[in-house]
């Protein structure tokens, strides 16, 4: 069981980092935002580039933010039911919803995102609204990487279940 604990704590570990790391985007996502509404409102300058900078600054906060959601349990769930269920049924419950449902579907979900990733990457895509033509190719293989990551995390946590459905306690 150490080495189920340590796989665990590496797994947490890489989404703490990872979150870590995506939350200082929300400073430069904040002095856009700003920028742009000083510019537009004091100036009557409004820019070309802000609104496509600030939607792919929230894109990737919001794409990286699932996957930490999931790590503190933030997710949509069924807890309000199963909360008065037995440590070992809740368990077993989010095991096979692992199994079925989870992995499948991110797995489904990272494939296609890989199909979408790399055919706009291939044509280095850029945005068709906005003055500036933003290149979001970049923004796609994020969506891709975002899904790898959530994998991960969801290995996390199946490994979890997994520990209080043998154990009856938690990790």
């Amino acid at each position: 069981m150490h080495v189920l604990k340590r796989i665990v704590q590496v797994l947490d570990n890489i989404t703490l980092w990872l979150a870590r790391l995506t939350w200082w985007l929300v400073i430069p996502l904040m002095a856009v935002l700003a920028y742009e509404v000083i510019v537009r409102k004091l100036f009557v300058a409004p820019t070309v580039w802000a609104m496509d900078i600030s939607y792919m600054l929230t894109g990737i906060l919001g794409m990286i933010g699932a996957v930490y959601a999931l790590y503190r349990g933030g997710h949509i769930a069924i807890d309000f039911i199963t909360d008065r269920w037995p440590l070992r049924t809740q368990a077993a419950l989010n095991t096979v919803f692992y199994i079925t449902c989870f992995f499948p579907g991110i797995t489904i979900f990272l494939w296609f995102a890989w199909q979408f990733a790399y055919d706009s990457w291939l044509i280095k895509e850029r945005a068709l609204m906005g003055a500036w033509m933003a290149p979001i190719y970049p923004l796609k293989m994020v969506l891709v990487v975002a899904m790898a990551f959530l994998i991960l995390q969801g290995i996390s946590e199946f490994l979890k279940n997994l520990y209080v459905l043998f154990r009856g306690h938690r990790l």
